[in-house]
């Protein structure tokens, strides 16, 4: 019977840096100083790869949330809707190509004081009304 241990010790940040520092001033590989600490060689060749790329052991700082769409396209969104106030955020994004999902295309309408518009659902014109209504639109259209 063979036991087959796995060790999660790569999660430990003073590992993290070990095998960087073995890699980058050690003038070992990056699989090799893996090995060394128990650290699976596609992990530590990761680590290498973004502590040459970020020049910093662990995550990225980031700014916050994630902002796909320039301020132009945020103008460009905001007027389509005020110009046709009752498009869907779907027909918004294809009308601008503005990036983002549904919720993204709201928050930006909000965030410019624009709330939804629905059309209003009105009942169907019953045989009563239809001369009425006919008489109205007579009387106000002008054909020649």
């Amino acid at each position: 019977m063979f036991l087959i241990f796995i060790t999660m010790a790569h999660h430990d940040r003073s590992i993290h840096k070990c095998v960087i520092a073995l890699a980058e001033k050690g003038g070992l590989s990056a699989s090799t100083a893996g090995q060394l600490y128990s650290v699976p060689m596609s992990t530590a060749r990761e680590w290498l790869r973004k502590y040459r790329r970020d020049g910093q052991v662990g995550r990225r700082k980031r700014t916050g949330l994630w902002h796909f769409s320039s301020p132009v396209q945020d103008v460009a969104l905001v007027a389509e809707a005020e110009r046709n106030p009752f498009y869907s955020a779907r027909g918004l994004t294809a009308a601008t190509g503005c990036p983002g999902q549904k919720d993204r295309i709201i928050s930006r309408l909000r965030a410019a004081g624009l709330r939804a518009q629905h059309a209003v659902v009105k009942e169907l014109l019953t045989d009563v009304y239809k001369p009425h209504c006919l008489a109205f639109a007579e009387s106000n259209i002008h054909c020649r």
